[in-house]
């Protein structure tokens, strides 16, 4: 049986990326049914391809973290978790940073791939204090809208009410203390140094990743763009419940693994299999993601 202990989520992963080292952390996982990830797509097929990849049909869903280190910035982290309240497997943030020997106050600036609870609600504490009280917090201007802004219009039809308010209402909770160090992007643009924001949007309006370092060395943070390898590799069309437009999340998808699978850089998902990241490759008319190899590191 799995611990569900803090020191189990406190193991972290080191990887160089020229001056700069990324250090996949885990925020814990949760488990559920195909049929709730995917309730457009076969379960039937969803099932198979997981069984095919020795991966259960009642997947669980790992929740990855990352932080950058380098020379010319403070600590930077990339998405912040689930924060306090939702079970024991989640919400390890503060326990992972912890066992690298990063404080909270240490960080600089914390990058939102999108603001889904389990990515930013971890913002602030159990009693709604900041968490990283010196940081500032970037999204894209199209995520702030969607979640932060009254945009009854811009309701996704395919999304149900109770989660759209749930976590409107968490978000704003979570990003109220950071009003004043709130900072917005478009497009593609490099936010500290060696570290460049990539627009993904489809799973969310705003939905975004960050690209450490260049070319084929550089490893793409891509957010959601995957939460279960084993299906959306092959099938990029494999929506799932939480796309805001499930046509522009599947284009997206599509899109990025066949720009990494010709271009040969490294990424690295917020729900990719510990640690995270992994090359892409064409696999017929679909794609394998690839674990990274790694090794201990006291980095």
């Amino acid at each position: 049986m799995p611990a569900t202990s803090p020191g189990a989520y406190a193991s972290a992963v080191h990887w160089t990326i020229g001056d700069q080292t990324l250090t996949t952390i885990s925020d814990g996982y949760f488990e559920t049914d195909l049929s709730v990830v995917f309730p457009e797509f076969d379960n039937e097929e969803a099932a198979r391809l997981q069984r095919t990849a020795h991966r259960p049909a009642t997947p669980r869903i790992t929740h990855n973290m990352y932080v950058v280190r380098g020379p010319w910035h403070a600590p930077v982290l990339i998405d912040v978790g689930m924060g306090d309240g939702w079970g024991p497997t989640m919400g390890h943030v503060p326990c992972a940073l912890a066992s690298i020997g990063v404080l909270p106050e240490e960080v600089g600036t914390v990058m939102l791939t999108h603001l889904h609870l389990d990515h930013s609600a971890g913002l602030i504490n159990a009693d709604g204090t900041p968490r990283f009280p010196n940081a500032d917090v970037v999204m894209h201007a199209e995520e702030a809208d969607y979640w932060l802004t009254d945009t009854p219009d811009k309701m996704p039809v395919d999304v149900p009410p109770w989660a759209e308010e749930i976590t409107r209402f968490s978000v704003a909770k979570a990003v109220a203390p950071y009003r004043h160090s709130i900072r917005t992007f478009t497009g593609e643009r490099e936010l500290v140094p060696g570290i460049t924001a990539v627009p993904l949007t489809g799973h969310t309006p705003g939905h975004s990743g960050y690209r450490v370092g260049t070319g084929e060395r550089s490893v793409l943070t891509v957010g959601d763009i995957v939460h279960l390898p084993a299906v959306q590799g092959p099938r990029a069309d494999a929506t799932v419940v939480f796309d805001v437009d499930p046509a522009a999340a599947a284009k997206a998808r599509e899109d990025l693994l066949d720009d990494a699978a010709r271009n040969e850089y490294l990424i690295a998902g917020a729900h990719t299999e510990f640690p995270g990241v992994g090359r892409v490759s064409r696999q017929g008319d679909g794609y394998e993601i690839t674990p990274e190899l790694w090794v201990a590191s006291l980095a």
